[in-house]
Formats: structure tokens, sequence, C-alpha cells
């Protein structure tokens, strides 16, 4: 029988910090990312966290679906209302990445790695994912929604035939069950911090320590975008979060969004 999610020990281990104060926690529900954007837009506050132990229609990047499975993993959403500029905003998706990152190594021996801009691998499979939403103007940021999902518990045999090669669990690489509320308090901690110093201090310190994830650096990739495809030597990520790469004619070029295909065996 697998243990249900604690908001309570999420709360109480998250006081002092801004996010986790409030936790909406379900059972089941279509989405945390869509139920914390109706909490936004409703006035909802700065580091409300909302956990489902089931989502029936999770969310992924580009349309994509998150498989969902009950009492496994962690579906986890956070209200976040930065004080940046909203040019800025992508590089919320790159500091969750940081957070979530090294949290996830902390729980493993085996190296665990970025994907641009918003995946978590190891040995080359999906561990985890992000998923940022926002509500902006010109001169505000509104909100962000911070979507995360990890596969904490999830046996391999349970994935969709679609999944199975591309997908991991800290199950399967630990061999052992996750305590999924551990699990959770850490990462929030990780995500106050890293939120924090990049509102303060910027991005600079942050971007050394994504790089430090980044396994792709000096690969060749391909980069899928809207109607073009280019690829090259992935060379890094710039002050703003981009993915630079460069080019085989030896000029270099700024991706803002994208999937990158790792080419180099």
């Amino acid at each position: 029988m697998e243990i249900p999610l604690q908001p309570e020990v999420i709360r109480e281990t998250s006081q002092g910090g801004r996010l986790g104060k409030k936790v909406h926690y379900f059972s089941e529900l279509d989405s945390t990312n869509l139920f914390a954007v109706r909490r936004a837009q409703e006035g909802g506050e700065e580091g409300e966290i909302v956990v489902a132990e089931r989502q029936t229609h999770g969310k992924g990047r580009m349309g994509r679906s998150w498989f969902s499975p009950p009492g496994l993993n962690l579906y986890l959403s956070a209200i976040l209302r930065p004080r940046l500029h909203p040019l800025r905003a992508p590089q919320i998706t790159l500091m969750a990445a940081v957070a979530l990152a090294e949290t996830a190594q902390s729980f493993l021996a085996e190296p665990v790695s970025i994907k641009w801009p918003n995946d978590i691998l190891v040995n080359g499979k999906k561990l985890a994912g992000i998923l940022a939403e926002s509500s902006c103007d010109p001169e505000r940021i509104h909100y962000v929604i911070l979507g995360i999902g990890v596969n904490l518990n999830l046996p391999l045999e349970l994935l969709p035939d679609a999944l199975r090669d591309s997908a991991t669990s800290l199950l399967t690489l630990t061999g052992k069950p996750i305590n999924r509320t551990a699990f959770a308090c850490r990462l929030i901690r990780s995500l106050d911090q890293c939120y924090g110093e990049l509102e303060r201090q910027g991005f600079g310190r942050l971007a050394e320590r994504w790089e430090s994830f980044f396994a792709l650096r000096g690969k060749r990739v391909r980069v899928d975008m809207a109607g073009e495809t280019v690829s090259g030597r992935a060379a890094g990520i710039d002050k703003d979060g981009a993915l630079i790469l460069q080019l085989d004619d030896g000029s270099r070029r700024r991706i803002l969004a994208g999937d990158v295909i790792p080419l180099d065996a």
C-alpha cells in the first residue's frame, strides 16, 4: 500500500520560507497546473503549493500529456509572483531545473543531467520534467505557475510502451521506495533557495550550477522548432537562459524554444 503524501508535514517543514506555507492536497485532480492557474487568477498568494496523488489530465511541455498514475510519483505546482522583468521569465524554468536536479542528485549515486530547457535525465532517460506557465504584460509578471512531475516509485512495467525506453524512476534507479513527502519537502526548500537567489542576485551563479548538470555541452544536437530544424554543437546557455548552438559554419545561434535531440552516440 502506497503511503499518501502528507501535506501537513510539507507545511510544517516550509515555515520560514516563501513556498509551501499553504498546501492544497488532492487525491485526484485534472492537473495541478490547471488548479494553480485558477488559484492565481482568483488572487492566490505567492508560494501556494498544489499536490495531487493522481492527475487525470497531467500537462507536459508543448501540449503533451504527463503520465500520472495514482500514489506513486510527485505532481506539484507552485504559484510564483516574481519581482522580475517579463523578459527574464524563461530563467524561472532553468532555476527550477537547478533545484530539481540538485534534489534528485541527493537521492542518487548516478549522475543527474539537465536536458535544456526542462527535463531531468539519468542515464539518458527522463526522471522528471518542468512546465512553467506565465501571465505577463510588457512591464510586469502577474504570475508564473511552476509545475513539476517526478517519477519516484513508478515501476517501469506500469509505463505505456511508448515511454518505457525513454523514462526512469528513483525506484528503478535505487531499488528501493522513496519517501515522497520527504522528497517534496527537500525540493520545496531547494526551490525556495534558488528562487530567492534568482531575484536577489540574478541568474549568474545559478547559470553556473545549471551548466554543471548540462551533459550535452560540446555534443552534436538537433533542435526541432516550429517549422524549422537546425543542428550544431551545444555550447551552453546565455545569461537569459537561451541555448547557444554553434553551427557548422562557425556562427552561433540563440535558441529560445525547441526540442533538443542528441546526435552523438
